[in-house]
């Protein structure tokens, strides 16, 4: 085996590990978010009233991702509305983005996480508004 294939091997299997090792330990849709955690679980509703507009949070926890980004990517519908840029500081890097759904986006959400090209998680939910 030639030393150029060795090196290709084990910067391969470097960044194989990366993708191995990084992932979101803990996710939440919530309300609100006090002292960087949720304060409550909407899991796959939210619901207002039709004259207010409705703020999310989703909170993500993410381990063996320091110094890296991960992106939030709220779609309605199947059309993106936002892409939020989230630094991870640290190895146990708990971080969160919010969007702000008016009474007209009622229906269908998704937030996605994903960490370059792959995508970590995605949590689907329902927007509702009443009278």
């Amino acid at each position: 085996m030639t030393k150029l294939t060795l090196l290709l091997i084990i910067l391969s299997l470097g960044v194989f590990s990366q993708f191995v090792t990084a992932q979101v330990t803990r996710s939440q849709l919530t309300s609100s978010i006090e002292s960087r955690e949720p304060t409550d679980n909407l899991e796959g509703l939210v619901q207002g009233q039709y004259d207010e507009m409705k703020r999310v949070y989703f909170f993500t926890q993410v381990a063996g991702l320091t110094n890296q980004q991960i992106i939030h990517r709220w779609l309605y519908e199947g059309d993106e509305k936002a892409v939020v840029a989230l630094n991870i500081g640290g190895d146990n890097w708990r971080t969160y983005s919010s969007k702000s759904v008016p009474s007209y986006w009622q229906g269908k959400w998704q937030v996605q996480v994903w960490q370059g090209d792959l995508m970590l998680i995605s949590h689907h939910f329902e927007v509702s508004y009443s009278e």
